[in-house]
């Protein structure tokens, strides 16, 4: 016979582990169902550490200008009849540049020319009554009174002469400077001269200027002063051609400092015979100060720099560890590092902004 109580216990507990059993099966089926999820890489490419030979230097920026620059200008007032150059021409000392109108002072010329005349003939005559009187004077035929004012005579004439001849002279270099001359040999620039322009005495006309050598200009603070003498080598890069470098050495210093900026006044002459460098150009000069010598390098884009420090990230175990460092000379793509790494390890070159400390990388070629 059934007992009815013990059926109504059993089918719950039955019914119990069941469901239990359902719920387990399911949970473990959900987590046979999720796979691993692998922390995330970033591919970079990297760069070994390596000693370089490295030459010591001071970097500047100048500006070139040539070694002879002339300005032209007018000595006379007077309006311009011909502009005889162009910008960019060569010309040689002497060449006319520019010409004025010069009628009234070649008028000038002749009406001096004619006094120089008078005072020639009234001169050769005051001589000759000097001669006949003296002569006459030694027979006893005139008195010394006479003969005396004959002398008074002649002086004067002899003084007229000398003061016509002096105001020929001076009319025509008035009438020389109608023409204007090029001071130097060099190339014409900033030419502001036109036809029909009146001009006044000091008035710029236009530049001459000796490009066969050219200046390099840098201010030298004063800290680097002792590191700075003249006939030190020098090279120069002009942003114009950047595949060239040209080659300098100091000339010029000056003693004393600038009194707003308080640097001295540097030129480094360069050699230009093809006439490549152009004064106003910029330039980045570059000073020679010690003998060669070997220093860590890498390139300048491994290099991060937050809050005045830097560091970089150093490929370890295939994480990019970052590395505090101190670095020294910039030198185009590459940059010395005076401390913080080793030859040989290899630095991150690429993303290194978005890199965090520790982050899984990948590199690549």
């Amino acid at each position: 016979m059934i007992n009815w109580k013990s059926k109504k216990l059993i089918i719950p507990v039955i019914l119990l582990a069941g469901i239990t059993l359902i719920l387990g099966t399911g949970i473990m089926a959900g987590h046979k169902r999720q796979p691993d999820i692998p922390e995330s890489t970033v591919s970079v490419k990297v760069a070994e550490a390596q000693y370089v030979d490295v030459v010591p230097n001071l970097n500047f920026n100048g500006t070139l200008e040539g070694k002879t620059s002339a300005a032209v200008s007018a000595k006379i007032s007077g309006r311009i009849k011909e502009v005889l150059v162009q910008e960019g021409q060569q010309v040689s000392a002497g060449d006319s540049l520019v010409k004025l109108e010069t009628v009234e002072l070649a008028n000038g010329v002749r009406q001096a020319g004619d006094s120089v005349r008078k005072a020639q003939a009234s001169y050769d005559l005051a001589l000759n009554d000097f001669t006949r009187y003296q002569t006459l004077y030694e027979k006893g035929a005139v008195s010394e009174q006479q003969l005396d004012n004959a002398k008074v005579k002649l002086r004067t004439a002899e003084a007229d002469l000398s003061s016509a001849k002096a105001n020929l002279s001076s009319v025509q270099e008035q009438y020389s400077y109608g023409v204007i001359v090029a001071p130097v040999d060099g190339v014409v620039a900033n030419k502001a001269a036109t036809i029909g322009q009146v001009v006044s005495p000091g008035a710029a006309l236009m530049v001459v200027q000796d490009i066969n050598q050219v200046y390099a200009v840098i201010n030298v603070e004063q800290k680097y002063l002792g590191q700075v003498k003249t006939g030190q080598p020098a090279s120069i890069h002009i942003d114009a051609y950047p595949d060239k470098t040209f080659s300098g050495t100091v000339d010029v210093m000056n003693p004393e400092a600038g009194t707003a900026s308080r640097m001295f006044r540097t030129k480094i002459i360069i050699d230009n015979p093809a006439h490549e460098l152009k004064p106003g150009m910029f330039a980045n000069v570059s000073l020679t100060t010690g003998k060669s010598a070997q220093a860590l390098s890498i390139p300048q884009s491994a290099i991060v720099q937050k809050q005045g420090v830097y560091h970089v990230f150093v490929l370890e175990d295939s994480k990019a560890v970052r590395r505090p460092v101190e670095i020294g000379d910039v030198s185009g793509n590459t940059v010395i590092v005076s401390s913080g790494l080793q030859a040989g390890e290899k630095v991150v070159t690429t993303g290194v902004n978005r890199l965090k400390d520790g982050e899984n990388v990948r590199a690549i070629q």
